[in-house]
């Protein structure tokens, strides 16, 4: 008897140690995060080939940098932990190709291993794994800035929605008095639509009228240039002379060179931001085009290298640049994929901060976040349960090509807010 109550009180104080080590710990685990470890893994959903591996892998670059400085140099996720407390990040990263099938295919191949989704990459590849997102209940960042987002529940938006870029530089044009003839050609799905229906708002509102649009199909970026010929003549053939653009880089190269070569058709294209990349700008056959007639629209005000008031998280990405990655030329999406990384650190921090490290806990931290420090990096945006919650600050930046530049490009217009946006429909 005394043999069994005193394997019974051992247990008893086996079992109250490991309630005091889990208090002493003081966070609640689950899905992709490993106890014994201290790891967190999280899902990258991305092109690493295919015509965006252009935009993907340098984007998902920059969340390498990010985490490998969080890793080294921070010790981990969990700041207010002991330093053998913290919890390091593993990144769990696989090759979506931009196909539709190819994000749900990867999604399933790793959603039973992650604690969030980091990064995925695209708004028709992100609106294809949506319905498994809202059952999953799995937090996903979208390296994609559709309005959509907005109104999600477990997806994060990273800045300012691709309508108010084409509101923003629609309003910069009237700003200096001109009156285009305008046209638009756009990638034929969710992530086109985003572009003409904010060009479609904004000359509503001015009283301008959209004498062409022309689409493309997202697969024609890895096809001949000559896919591109009809979209560039109907422009042409409808007197268009501003020609806005939703597209992503392959299709940018291959549009502007058949518009150039084969119609000697120079209108002032203004292309959203995932339609350029600094390759473009040196290219060249194509650069000097592009100097002379291309402008695109970012909601990034920091310029790469550029660490002055404002920019203070430049300073910090060019040092782990050279720490973490020497050979990373200067490239935009990289920015995006870095800052990106600052907002799902800082969730996962709330996490651990409330005890939290669990589908459900980063879901909340996610939700009460404010005031998300973007570095100046790109602009600043806030959080909550509600899509009104959720509008970022709506400024944008324009830019003209300058193939001698960091990444090609310097500021036409630093900051441009047309009060339009504050009636865009982005919630209903």
């Amino acid at each position: 008897m005394r043999r069994t109550g005193a394997r019974a009180i051992g247990f008893a104080v086996a079992i109250l140690l490991l309630g005091m080590t889990a208090c002493r710990s003081g966070v609640t685990v689950g899905v992709g995060v490993d106890e014994a470890t201290r790891t967190i893994k999280l899902g990258e959903l991305t092109p690493l080939t295919g015509a965006v591996a252009i935009i993907g892998k340098p984007l998902t670059r920059g969340h390498e940098v990010f985490f490998k400085y969080v890793n080294e140099e921070l010790g981990g996720i969990g700041k207010n932990l002991d330093k053998d407390k913290r919890y390091k990040v593993e990144l769990v990263t696989k090759d979506t190709q931009y196909t539709q099938e190819g994000q749900v295919q990867q999604y399933n191949a790793i959603k039973d291993q992650v604690l969030m989704i980091a990064q995925s990459l695209g708004t028709p590849t992100t609106k294809a794994i949506l319905p498994q997102i809202r059952e999953d209940k799995i937090l996903t960042g979208a390296a994609t800035l559709a309005s959509a987002w907005l109104k999600e529940k477990y997806v994060i938006p990273a800045g300012a929605p691709y309508p108010v870029q084409f509101i923003n530089a629609a309003q910069y044009l009237k700003d200096q008095g001109k009156t285009p003839k305008i046209g638009i050609i756009y990638q034929d799905d969710e992530y086109g639509e985003e572009g003409l229906k904010g060009l479609e708002y904004v000359t509503g509102k001015f009283g301008w009228t959209i004498l062409a649009k022309a689409t493309y199909k997202a697969a024609d970026a890895a096809g001949d240039a000559s896919l591109f010929l009809p979209a560039a003549k109907k422009m042409k053939d409808a007197g268009v002379d501003t020609v806005f653009l939703t597209s992503t880089p392959s299709a940018t190269g291959k549009l502007l060179g058949v518009a150039a070569a084969a119609l000697k058709y120079a209108p002032q294209w203004i292309g959203q931001s995932p339609s350029y990349i600094g390759a473009l700008a040196t290219n060249p056959a194509l650069g000097p085009y592009l100097a002379a007639h291309y402008q695109v629209v970012t909601d990034a005000s920091c310029g790469w290298g550029e660490v002055g008031a404002g920019c203070e998280g430049m300073k910090e990405m060019i040092d782990n640049v050279a720490k973490y990655a020497p050979d990373q030329k200067p490239d935009y999406f990289f920015i995006f994929g870095y800052t990106q990384a600052r907002i799902v650190y800082q969730i996962l921090e709330k996490a651990v901060d409330d005890g939290d490290l669990t589908r459900e806990g980063v879901v909340k931290a996610f939700e009460s976040l404010r005031d998300v420090d973007m570095g100046g990096l790109l602009n600043p945006i806030s959080y909550g349960t509600k899509c009104e919650d959720k509008v970022p600050v709506t400024a944008s930046t324009i830019w003209s090509v300058d193939p001698t530049a960091p990444t090609g490009l310097k500021k036409l217009e630093p900051k441009i807010d047309s009060s339009l946006i504050k009636d865009f429909p982005f919630c209903s």
